[in-house]
């Protein structure tokens, strides 16, 4: 037995580093797509110049529904693309 756990193996966890790395890489993905659709929809929606610090309730319906359907555009693209792995091709 090691003094306090040193050089001792580490507790099995169960987790499969392979999958929490994958995990770990999705939430990345999800948070880049999250910003680049945040960036592109204020872009659309908001104009260069404005006068106040808040969104008026256009622009923030406007930004509202752009990330909406970018994420449905998103989802609908990750369904075709399963169907057709599953297909095999």
């Amino acid at each position: 037995m090691s003094f306090f756990g040193m050089g001792a193996r580490p507790p099995a966890t169960g987790y499969d580093e392979n999958k929490i790395n994958g995990i770990k890489g999705e939430m990345l993905m999800i948070q880049q797509m999250k910003d680049k659709a945040s960036l592109i929809c204020l872009e659309k929606c908001v104009p260069n110049y404005y006068s106040d610090g808040d969104l008026n309730k256009g622009e923030s319906n406007c930004v509202d529904r752009c990330i909406g359907k970018f994420f449905q555009t998103i989802k609908v693209i990750g369904t075709e693309m399963q169907k057709q792995q599953q297909g095999g091709m």
